[in-house]
């Protein structure tokens, strides 16, 4: 007979399974799923007979001197050859993976820092664009529009030359031959 479940007291959620002995004449099983051994199954939550996790490395410290060194070439070369970090690791007295695993850390803060520096960078230049906007629309307000010669003979031109929204005091007062503007 299959192990049949029970459940268990300390809730609905967990299933004990008992041990029950196959049957060749129970009518529920094939004769193909008797077996001479009982089944067995884990009693308990499936997760009771894990193996501890591992335990965490504590973080490694390095020497001033190791990280000056370590920034040193960092500065020169992103990234470094296997022969190049062994020779590295070999002089500062640090493993291979130590260096590598610096190297990429310092890489990945590298990155971080520079796209931070483009955003900043990008933001002063929409504040200097905006600046410079404001002062060239003061500007224009301030001064008159140079006259173009063909404005002058064309009265439609003219009063579309000197039609500025933003100025009130322009207002065009006659349309016959040129416009006069007060």
């Amino acid at each position: 007979m299959a192990p049949s479940p029970l459940t268990s007291s300390q809730g609905p959620s967990l299933l004990c399974f008992a041990r029950v002995p196959l049957s060749p004449h129970h009518p529920a099983l094939p004769a193909a799923a008797l077996s001479p051994f009982a089944a067995t199954r884990r009693i308990g939550h499936p997760y009771q007979n894990r193996t501890p996790p591992k335990r965490k490395k504590p973080r490694t410290s390095f020497s001033r001197v190791q990280i000056c060194e370590l920034e040193k070439r960092f500065h020169r070369q992103k990234y470094l050859a296997s022969a190049e970090r062994a020779t590295l690791a070999k002089a500062l007295k640090m493993t291979d993976a130590q260096v590598k695993t610096w190297f990429q850390n310092r890489r990945t803060k590298w990155r971080r820092q520079t796209a931070e520096e483009r955003e900043a960078e990008r933001q002063q230049a929409n504040r200097l664009m905006l600046h410079l906007q404001q002062e060239a629309f003061q500007k224009s307000l301030a001064q008159p529009l140079p006259q173009d010669p063909l404005c002058m003979h064309n009265s439609s031109l003219y009063a579309l030359q000197n039609l500025q929204p933003w100025a009130e005091d322009n207002k065009v007062t006659s349309v016959s031959g040129v416009a006069s503007v007060v």
